[in-house]
């Protein structure tokens, strides 16, 4: 102990020593050559003489300044770089005689022949975080040559990409993905995260994105969206370029695409389109998704399998223009798109639910088989007439088209396991829903200390027709007689809705640095939901049973008054206020039990502070509190006597009176980043507890298992969960090491009764998991290994008996190697390990390996033949586990299982001259050719 005590007072003395002879401050500044504009987050980096030994670093700031760390006396050689540009290699010598050495203005020069083959040179941080943006630089995280932008945000720290395409990015959902600060395709991001390729990204921003009140006035409306938003290559707006894709494989396996884009900084178009049968949907789905027949709805979360699969084999095809325009007075875009998808799903589903103090169980053995067709159109346009005004409308539509055919056997058993019924049942529908919308704003400023005023309004229309036919044959094990109940049923079901509002907001400044704000809303909505359904077997009037039918009008509006105070201080920005949100609902019923049955009106009133702090304590190290209450009406379809008895053992009524719902939401963010070391921290928490709830009041019959739902409104729900994520790079930038903790805690309460008793019960889920990765790479290859732990615990208070936990662990590694003659191979390898759930064979433990390679040819290797091998083990499954209030379900689907395929890619541009890219080499630590940074935690599970 003592010899331990005395080494480190030596390392304190040593340490204080060299800290005294670091006392020379190195400064600067970066501009490109050719207009003198200054570059932000070029990377500046010193390496000691003569042994090339990296000392330290420094992003540049937004006017292309720099500072680095405090040296020692001595010869240095300073190393500026930045994607796009020559890297520029100066020698300087430090002495005691001048403290603060400033190098001057270094100007770079483009490199047009790096750009034109998208050949990265600069080694950038692979994360930087500025306010409340995080941002990834897309060199620093290698892909398989022609991989899209979804490979490309699979690597990054903190992300995850869902089987169905949903992106998160520290625990926040992305709503849309932006191209140079435009809108890209709306709000589908998965076009984006499809057709996009990777060689034209520089970097990829994740930051909240205020509406467009909130952007123009100052007003913090609450109507934030998370939203990535990609840089694209200088070098990539000189011209036209386009990435097409062909390929074949076995099973009758193929996948074709391709895209034509002109990125100006001024005007952007595109030409994206697809067509595969490997589950690679080009466009999302839009508008409504047509209906269910039983079934449980909603639910608190679940988990798939996080190895890129999705539910079933969708053949998919897809095509979307988009366009931008900007001039000074004028920015307008837009978009169409068309969508087409045919989905096959084979399930096997073991679900509990709950009953109290007991318990009932499932085995379920289903097929559906589903064609859906999309065609969607946006506009927006924003108008400058003079520098006070602005004035924004923006106009949407969509129309789908959906057919579906199920058909399953289901087993029903009691608490003991006994059987209780078993049931057969198929059903066919057809769907067709539209809707528009559009949105108006104009903003004037009334002088230039902060005195503004705005004027909007919203209308939207939407239309839904469902023609169902259903058939179902149902035996009791434990009914006398044992006679099979038989249901061949039609049903006709209609949803309308029509709503409109109008607000107004002022500001006004008050004193120095603060603004007072007002805002007044109104809000009005229509809501027709008719279900007429014929069977027969039963007496009808009309054609229809009006036992079983039933046609309900809603109609809703909402006032919003809102007063807050706004202060703006360098360090502290600050919004804080207090809204009154006085409703009224009232509901008609022309068809069904209570037919020209008008039910009172619904007021309430709900009182909804909001608030929200920032602090900056610099540019790259900032902490956000924000909290918001808002009010949410009931769906047109809980509000009905009958919801739906197309299913006779999952019968579902609504409840007219039923309560608007308020929900109180509760969010902190930190972000900091620590430039010298290149290393980032985030921290996300919400919170999110919702007054007046609906769920589910669920009475079941013991001796049929049939189920009555009833809508009702409940308190006590709520959920809280976190995200954090740690990235750093090792001292020689090669190695890079990543961590990533989630976890989240819900409550959700419901009443279940069987026979007469009615009880309360809660059911408690947690879950929560940790990921890990490591990268090392050099100009020859890079090599990725993750490792995670999901943990997921499901407690229902009345039946401590029935607790669930399980575990999935993954383990695995990917690897990118280049081999001569421009070859290059890559492979991904992903162990997991299920335990705990419903039966073993929900347990199968399975190791997957996907390996590709791939040779670059042609002029400028504008060609690629490539040969990949999916699931060369054949061990894949798709298992997802979803949890509601009243039960929980693990579901196996059908995979696309093994295959190869043979991919030909080609690259076109019309960028110009090109010659051979040029490497350098400067000693140890200084590296051409490509470069990347760390990978992400690419395949990996979620949790």
């Amino acid at each position: 102990m003592k010899k331990l005590f005395i080494g480190a007072l030596l390392s304190v003395n040593i340490f204080n020593v060299i800290a005294q002879n670091k006392n020379i401050t190195i400064s600067g500044n970066i501009v490109e050559e050719a207009t003198g504009q200054a570059i932000e987050q070029a990377t500046v980096q010193l390496y000691s003489l003569p042994d090339s030994a990296f000392v330290g670093g420094a992003a540049t700031l937004s006017k292309g300044t720099f500072t680095l760390p405090k040296v020692q006396t001595g010869r240095y050689l300073l190393k500026v770089s930045y994607i796009g540009f020559q890297t520029k290699i100066i020698p300087i010598r430090l002495s005691n005689s001048r403290l603060n050495h400033h190098v001057g203005t270094i100007s770079l020069l483009s490199d047009a022949i790096m750009l034109s083959e998208a050949v990265i040179t600069a080694e950038a941080p692979p994360v930087t975080i500025k306010a409340d943006t995080v941002e990834y630089n897309a060199s620093a995280y290698r892909v398989p040559e022609g991989s899209m932008l979804e490979e490309l945000v699979k690597k990054l720290p903190g992300a995850e990409v869902s089987d169905e395409g949903k992106i998160t990015i520290n625990g926040k959902e992305i709503k849309r993905v932006m191209v140079d600060g435009k809108e890209f395709f709306s709000d589908d991001p998965t076009v984006s995260m499809k057709n996009l390729p990777v060689e034209i990204v520089e970097k990829i921003k994740a930051y909240d994105r205020k509406s467009d009140m909130a952007r123009i006035t100052g007003i913090d409306d609450g109507n934030e969206e998370t939203v990535l938003d990609l840089t694209v290559k200088k070098g990539m707006k000189q011209g036209w370029i386009g990435n097409f894709i062909a390929g074949y494989g076995n099973k009758g396996r193929y996948e074709a695409g391709g895209m034509m884009s002109r990125f100006q900084d001024d005007a952007t178009f595109s030409i994206v389109g697809s067509a595969n049968n490997t589950n690679n949907r080009g466009s999302s789905e839009f508008g409504d998704s047509g209906q269910s027949f039983g079934g449980n709805s909603g639910g608190l979360g679940g988990s798939g399998n996080g190895l890129g699969v999705g539910t079933g084999v969708t053949t998919a095809r897809s095509l979307g223009m988009n366009f931008a325009k900007e001039t000074k007075k004028l920015q307008i875009g837009g978009n169409i798109q068309y969508g087409y998808s045919d989905n096959d799903a084979q399930q096997k589903s073991v679900r509990e639910t709950f009953l109290g103090e007991q318990s009932s169980f499932e085995n379920s053995i289903s097929s559906s088989w589903r064609k859906r067709n999309d065609v969607r159109a946006d506009f927006r346009l924003e108008w400058h007439p003079d520098t006070m005004t602005t004035i924004i409308f923006r106009p949407n539509g969509n129309y789908s088209t959906t057919g579906l055919t199920n058909e399953s056997d289901l087993k029903t058993f009691n608490n003991e396991h006994q059987p209780v019924n078993l049931k057969e049942s198929n059903s066919t529908s057809k769907s067709d829903n539209y809707s528009f919308n559009g949105r108006i704003q104009l903003f004037r400023k009334l002088n230039n200390e902060g005195r503004n005023l705005f004027v909007g309004g919203n209308f939207g229309y939407s239309d839904g027709d469902t023609k169902s036919d259903s058939h179902s044959s149902t035996g009791f094990s434990n009914v006398d007689g044992n006679e099979d109940a038989v249901y061949d049923r039609h049903t006709d079901r209609t949803n309308d809705s029509r709503n409109w509002n109008v607000s107004v907001a002022y500001t006004e400044p008050v004193f120095k640095n603060h603004f007072l704000q007002t805002r007044y809303e109104f809000s009005h909505r229509k809501r027709l939901s008719q279900s007429l359904v014929s069977d027969p077997d039963s007496f009808m009037v009309n054609g229809y049973v009006e036992s079983l039918s039933s046609r309900v009008e809603n109609f809703y509006d909402t006032h919003t008054a809102e007063l807050s105070l706004r202060g703006i201080h360098p360090t502290v920005m600050y919004n804080i206020g207090i809204g009154a949100n006085p409703q009224s609902s009232l509901s008609k019923t022309s068809v069904g039990p209570n037919s020209n049955k008008q039910l009172p009106r619904q007021n309430v009133v709900n009182i909804s502070p909001n608030a929200m702090m920032r602090f900056n304590f610099s540019k790259q190290h900032t902490l956000v509190f924000r909290y918001r209450g808002r009010s949410e009406a009931p769906d047109i379809e809980d509000l009905q006597d009958v919801i739906d008895q197309t299913d006779p053992l999952n019968i579902r009524y609504g409840n007219p009176n039923l309560k608007p719902s308020f929900i109180n939401n509760m969010m902190m963010f930190y972000n900091k980043f620590v430039p010298d070391a290149m290393r980032s921290y985030v921290l996300n928490l919400f919170y999110m507890n919702t007054v007046n709830s609906v769920a589910n009041q669920m009475q079941y019959e013991v001796t049929t298992g049939k189920r009555i739902y009833k809508r009702v409104n409940v308190n006590g729900n709520w959920n809280a969960n976190g995200f954090f994520s740690f990235n750093t790079p090792l001292k020689n930038k090669k190695f890079t090491l990543m961590s990533g903790t989630n976890a989240m805690y819900s409550d959700a309460v419901s009443y279940t009764s069987v026979g007469s008793t009615v009880q309360l019960s809660t059911t408690h889920n947690l879950r929560a998991g940790e990921r890990l990765g490591g990268n090392y790479r050099n100009d020859l290859f890079d090599i990725s290994l993750n490792a995670s732990i999901s943990y997921n615990k499901t407690q229902n208070d009345k039946q401590t008996n029935s607790n669930r936990e399980t575990f999935d662990y993954l383990g695995g590694g990917s690897t990118n190697i280049k081999l001569p003659w421009q070859t290059y191979l890559s492979t991904d390898v992903n162990y997991r390990i299920k335990e705990g759930y419903s039966g073993n064979e929900f347990n199968n433990n399975e190791l997957i390996w996907n390996a590709q390679l791939s040779k670059t040819f042609l002029k400028n290797n504008e060609a690629t033949i490539r040969i990949k091998i999916y699931d060369i083990l054949q061990q894949q499954s798709n298992l997802s586990r979803n949890i509601s209030e009243t039960m929980m379900s693990d579901t196996e689907y059908n995979t696309l299982g093994s295959y190869f395929m043979v991919y030909f890619v080609y690259r076109l541009n019309t960028l110009g001259g090109k010659a051979p890219a040029r490497r350098q080499s400067f000693g140890p630590g200084f590296e051409g050719g490509r470069r990347g940074g760390g990978g992400g935690f690419g395949g990996g599970g979620r949790f």
